[in-house]
């Protein structure tokens, strides 16, 4: 399979799929969250504030940004603009799978890269979390992993670049933490703590005199459908008489940091996109998307029942492009996704109790045979 992968028309030839893919997707129509894309555009285009002019945004400015930039190519025409937008996110998803090439291997980038998920959330939803994602990468990439050292210019910049992911999409806000806790120093922890949520909150400085309650209410106290699939399946009903979800999820995501102390940042920072979206209280389409690098650089069976079920809720929520018949899989995805999560940390213990387990069973069998 991998020798299939090394040439390079073999890569040109999975990367012209990919992107045909991609752009098929786009034809199926469109959902609420590119009519909000338009929103913003059209907002954009006369100068305006879009935290002061729609609830439909809920991200920092990054993202309105490149939408200004598209919408001035499709000379404000949004029949245009949508497949821009499709295009551009996919040249994202073409930096991923070059990044996971070149630091893991090509089959972990044509993983990514084919994963019909990963295809349908930026070709038809038109989501963009996929670059907030790619700069997390760029980030852990310059930061490195030696956290012996203090905090050098080429990790400062990384934190900056940390930052500017989250002024698109705030992913990583927890981020800075499991790389403080890898960092040796008191003062650099503090730094990795700050710069880049400084870099987050500066963001939004030169909207908030007309924008403040917008950004208030839409960014940071945003409320979407609670889903707390995680929470609801697993978590024991006297922990869930203590504490919230959301107080759950947060804690997840702490614990989470100094499990994976020992891992360098680019694995640390592809198991924080699988802890956030197992854990999150909230679960919509384009969260199933964020852990496909995971599972593409960690390929296992469960993995890929993910991305399967993920697949099936695609194509059947009525918020898709109508594959199949209307029907929620989406709480089935997120319980195989903590799973497959408990198998990548904890497989050797898994399988040490199996084997165990079928010692056990043989003596007993063997018992009842002699007696």
């Amino acid at each position: 399979m991998r020798k299939i992968f090394e040439t390079r028309w073999a890569l040109l030839i999975i990367v012209a799929f990919g992107l045909g893919a991609r752009m098929a997707a786009a034809t199926l129509g469109q959902n609420f969250d590119m009519n909000s894309w338009f929103v913003v555009a059209d907002i954009m285009s006369h100068g305006g504030n879009v935290y002061a002019e729609t609830k439909r945004y809920n991200y920092g400015p990054v993202w309105f940004f490149i939408l200004q930039g598209l919408d001035v190519l499709a000379l404000h025409r949004h029949q245009i603009l949508r497949y821009l937008i499709a295009v551009f996110l996919s040249g994202v998803d073409v930096g991923i799978f070059l990044f996971l090439c070149r630091r893991v291997g090509r089959l972990a980038g044509v993983l990514f890269f084919l994963n019909p998920v990963s295809i349908l959330i930026t070709g038809y939803h038109s989501q963009f979390d996929n670059l907030a994602i790619l700069m997390g990468l760029w980030s852990v990439w310059l930061f490195g992993d030696d956290f012996e050292k203090p905090v050098n210019r080429r990790k400062f910049f990384g934190l900056l670049v940390l930052g500017l992911s989250l002024m698109t999409k705030h992913l990583f806000f927890a981020f800075p933490l499991w790389l403080a806790v890898k960092q040796k120093g008191a003062k650099e922890k503090i730094l990795i703590l700050v710069v880049p949520v400084a870099c987050f909150l500066l963001g939004f400085a030169p909207y908030w005199g007309a924008g403040r309650q917008g950004i208030i209410e839409h960014v940071f106290h945003y409320d979407s459908c609670q889903g707390n699939y995680f929470f609801s399946f697993f978590v024991p009903q006297c922990i869930q008489w203590c504490c919230s979800s959301r107080t759950w999820f947060f804690g997840s995501l702490v614990v989470f940091a100094f499990i994976c102390r020992a891992r360098n940042g680019f694995e640390s920072l592809l198991i924080y996109t699988g802890v956030l979206v197992a854990c999150a209280p909230v679960s919509t389409n384009e969260y199933l998307a964020i852990p496909i690098a995971l599972t593409a650089v960690f390929p296992s069976a469960l993995f890929a029942l993910y991305s399967a079920i993920s697949l099936l809720h695609l194509s059947a929520d009525v918020n898709g492009p109508h594959f199949l018949k209307a029907g929620l899989y989406i709480d089935l995805a997120i319980y195989v996704l903590a799973c497959a999560l408990a198998w990548l940390f904890w497989r050797p213990l898994f399988l040490e109790w199996l084997r165990k387990v079928r010692q056990q069973l043989a003596i007993q069998f063997e018992q009842f045979k002699q007696g």
